[in-house]
């Protein structure tokens, strides 16, 4: 943990974090901790254990609220990837960049391990 921050302030972060999605935060002890080395400019995630999958998968689904959040539309959750899930999803979201470029007319996402389409809203 940093030395600047205790383990009790990550945790309310979290807990406002899931205030904005309008949802409440697991009851049972989560761990938090940020990960990565500290270096100037850069911004470091911060990553939260639950004690169980269910709490973990409630909170991905939610975390489209986040967006019209006023506190906290900038922060992003993810699930937790391998490196190789990690390069896989990063080959496909370059490959939908390019889709997107190419074709700006349509709205693009990944389901499935896989890149869809579908007309814009």
């Amino acid at each position: 943990i940093n030395a600047e921050y205790g383990k009790q302030w990550y945790q309310r972060r979290v807990r406002a974090v899931y205030r904005s999605m309008n949802i409440p935060a697991p009851k049972r002890n989560i761990d938090v901790y940020r990960i990565g080395k500290k270096k100037e400019g850069k911004i470091r995630p911060i990553r939260m254990e639950c004690q169980n999958s269910g709490d973990v998968d409630y909170a991905l689904v939610h975390s489209k609220r986040l967006k019209i959040s006023e506190y906290h539309s900038t922060v992003y959750l993810g699930p937790d990837r391998t490196r190789e899930q990690r390069l896989e999803h990063n080959a496909l979201v370059r490959k939908m960049k390019d889709l997107i470029s190419s074709d700006p007319t349509k709205h693009y996402f990944i389901k499935d391990k896989r890149v869809c389409t579908g007309d814009k809203r």
